[in-house]
């Protein structure tokens, strides 16, 4: 008898250890009961920004009609030299370029979007170009550069008048495209990470990669 309590006393001990808790070697497997984890709250969901509805609307339509982008490459982001906005003696001008002009001019500072066409949520090159002429005259024209550069008259470089549109790009794929604004000047939205601002066709950036001008006369 007393044998089978000492074997009793020993095993207790064994369980629960010399201190009255669980010992370490038991203590380690134990997990807590599954009712005490709690999963983690989700994250809540990012809102929209309400001022990208009509840029959005304007995109889905163009690419529903268009295709999304097709032929079109990405100007490469370049640093531009801005040169400050002087018009004192503008050059030889037309109504109607004087008109797109002064309105471009309206958007300076306007964040670049890539495939934006509208000033709430920003412009890329050619959807500047797009937006402009149906806000000014009500024309729509095509979307892309390729095909704005299929529609206009070409213009020589020595002839460029205010609204005329004017391309960039190399190996005959145009990459960019602006708005000839005077005294060898154009204004355009850049690419990403900078403004619609105005930039002279010899700096650095565009001197060399000048490719056409247009004149796209409103109908």
């Amino acid at each position: 008898m007393a044998l089978r309590n000492r074997i009793l006393l020993l095993a207790t001990l064994a369980f629960f250890g010399t201190a009255g808790v669980l010992s370490p070697a038991f203590a380690q497997v134990k997990a807590p009961a599954k009712a005490k984890l709690k999963p983690a709250a989700p994250k809540a969901a990012a809102k929209a920004d309400p001022t990208d509805t009509v840029s959005d609307q304007l995109n889905a339509k163009w690419q529903q009609e268009n295709g999304v982008y097709a032929g079109f490459t990405q100007a490469a982001p370049a640093v531009a030299a801005v040169v400050p906005v002087s018009f004192a003696t503008p050059a030889v001008a037309n109504d109607w370029g004087d008109r797109l002009v002064s309105r471009a001019m309206n958007y300076l500072g306007t964040p670049y979007r890539y495939g934006g066409t509208s000033p709430k949520t920003g412009f890329d090159c050619s959807g500047f170009v797009y937006y402009l002429y149906g806000a000014v005259f009500g024309q729509r024209i095509p979307r892309m550069p390729h095909e704005m550069a299929r529609e206009g008259t070409p213009v020589a470089r020595s002839d460029l008048q205010r609204g005329d549109l004017v391309f960039f790009g190399s190996r005959g794929t145009f990459t960019h495209i602006g708005i000839y604004a005077g005294n060898d000047q154009f204004v355009h939205a850049t690419h990403r990470g900078s403004p619609v601002m105005v930039t002279h066709l010899d700096s650095d950036y565009f001197r060399t990669r000048f490719m056409t001008a247009v004149r796209l006369s409103p109908q």
